[in-house]
């Protein structure tokens, strides 16, 4: 009965675009001219940070990093912006998916080779049971499916910390790291919604090379370029 119910809302209320809020098509985020209006990332930026195009010789932010390599299919503003925060505030399940799909088919040649486990960044606690999600934990499950690759959990926060959407790179790196909570394979993805200064991943990354891998890259959803 309840799935009658759940049919019968959805022909007479129609989907709304997650960015502008006009109509849109069943199951789909966005209506046809917020999806085309997209601000999709070439795959030939820089390997190792994600920003789309390479970096100068000594400049690459993640240079002194653990991360073998990051990307992210869209830049993180207009629609894509609005995809994410939807994810993050109320429609994680119904983004989760079309994100994934975005992230896995059009990641670099390469990126993707020879990984063994697909880790979602470690949730806030306190955001979690809040929102009720764990949207990169969505995503990260996505991914999986998409890839036939295992999704394990195994960063993990202990104590809340400030919402990091408004903290710049120095504060970020203040934060204590991730807890790696299981054993690690050689070869591991790094999955989250969005790159913006690289702190964070950074920090898994560490983690997840201290515990033992050999080769961390990161997949986000949407890249900050400024």
């Amino acid at each position: 009965m309840a799935r009658i119910v759940d049919l019968v809302a959805a022909a007479l209320v129609p989907e709304r675009c997650l960015h502008c809020r006009g109509p849109a098509r069943a199951g789909a985020p966005l209506c046809d001219a917020c999806r085309r209006a997209l601000p999709w990332l070439p795959v030939d930026g820089c390997p190792r940070c994600g920003l789309p195009r390479p970096c100068a010789q000594g400049r690459c932010p993640a240079a002194r990093t653990a991360l073998a390599g990051a990307w992210a299919p869209l830049a993180h503003e207009g629609a894509a912006r609005a995809l994410v925060l939807a994810a993050k505030a109320r429609a994680a399940r119904r983004v989760a998916p079309w994100l994934a799909a975005a992230m896995t088919a059009r990641a670099p040649a390469g990126l993707l080779a020879g990984v063994e486990v697909v880790v979602p960044a470690a949730a806030d606690p306190a955001r979690r049971r809040r929102r009720g999600e764990d949207h990169a934990r969505l995503v990260a499950d996505a991914v999986g499916r998409a890839l036939d690759a295992p999704v394990a959990p195994l960063l993990v926060r202990r104590r809340s910390a400030p919402a990091q959407h408004a903290r710049g790179r120095t504060a970020r790196l203040t934060l204590p790291p991730p807890i790696v909570a299981g054993p690690v394979p050689a070869v591991v993805l790094l999955v989250d919604d969005v790159h913006t200064t690289g702190a964070t991943l950074a920090a898994s990354a560490d983690a997840l090379r201290a515990a033992g891998a050999q080769r961390v890259v990161a997949l986000t959803a949407t890249r900050a370029l400024r």
